[in-house]
């Protein structure tokens, strides 16, 4: 009888046991569940999170690009605008004009293969001669810069009197040098500064010609004379050298400044103090 309830016993443990058992596996299992479940919502919901944001993002960049177009690009447009609207329809006018020929037979504008390639090349000439390039320049220095150097030299060559007391090579590749001055001996003021420019041009090459018979313009040569300290000479210069202050001031920052084409000068010596230098 009591082998009997001992056995009993020990299967009742055993029961309980593997009910233990069970509840403890089913507990893990619903815990990895609720785990999984957790960290699924997490990244549900941040991936939510970044969503939104990237919208917001979206709708920020929108509103910073309509706030740019409203501010700065149609203000400058309203300026720019119209000189290349004006362009454009002149270029259409001479495409159309240059580009196409009429028809004998039909009387319509036809295009014209010979005609538009001499158009194109010559619209591609001309955006070459007016970039920032090594051919560009060289395009420059042989058509427009001599036109227009003519046409200064023709209306403001002049010759007159200047106490020039400094020179330098601003440009060594260029070989264009600065010169400066007064027109005045003594004290010297912003009115009466002097500024000039010494370069190299075709336009000074064939002036050489004209008048010395020697074609070759040397910017060093032109500035020898300039002796350190004060000179008086007599210079050769085209351009207009303007003596309000303000007008001095706005050519100076444009770099436009009267181009010397030759001096001669007689050193006088040195000066109690240097004459002022705004060129800057």
């Amino acid at each position: 009888m009591e082998k009997k309830d001992s056995k009993q016993e020990i299967d009742r443990l055993l029961a309980e046991a593997k009910d233990l058992q069970k509840r403890s596996e089913l507990h893990s299992k619903t815990s990895k569940a609720s785990d999984i479940y957790s960290h699924t919502s997490d990244s549900i919901k941040e991936l939510g999170e970044n969503l939104s944001f990237f919208r917001r993002t979206v709708v920020d960049i929108k509103e910073g690009c309509a706030g740019i177009f409203e501010n700065v690009l149609r203000p400058l447009w309203s300026i720019i605008g119209p000189p290349f609207n004006l362009a454009a329809r002149i270029y259409r006018k001479i495409w159309r004009r240059f580009a196409y020929y009429t028809d004998k037979k039909s009387g319509n504008r036809v295009l014209s293969r010979r005609r538009s390639g001499v158009v194109a090349a010559i619209t591609l000439f001309f955006i070459v001669m007016v970039s920032p390039t090594g051919i560009g320049h060289s395009i420059r220095f042989f058509t427009v810069e001599p036109i227009i150097d003519a046409a200064l030299m023709a209306t403001s060559m002049r010759t007159e009197i200047f106490y020039l007391n400094h020179s330098e090579e601003i440009d060594p590749d260029e070989n264009i040098h600065s010169v400066r001055g007064c027109k005045s001996e003594g004290i010297c003021t912003e009115r009466d500064a002097a500024y000039f420019r010494v370069r190299p041009r075709l336009s000074h090459d064939i002036w050489k010609l004209i008048k010395y018979d020697n074609p070759i313009y040397v910017p060093d040569h032109v500035v020898a004379p300039i002796a350190p300290g004060v000179n008086k000479c007599t210079v050769t210069y085209y351009g207009y050298r303007m003596t309000s202050s303000w007008i001095a001031r706005l050519l100076r920052s444009l770099q436009f400044y009267p181009t010397m084409l030759e001096c001669t000068c007689n050193y006088i010596g040195g000066h109690e103090q240097p004459l002022p230098n705004t060129e800057k």
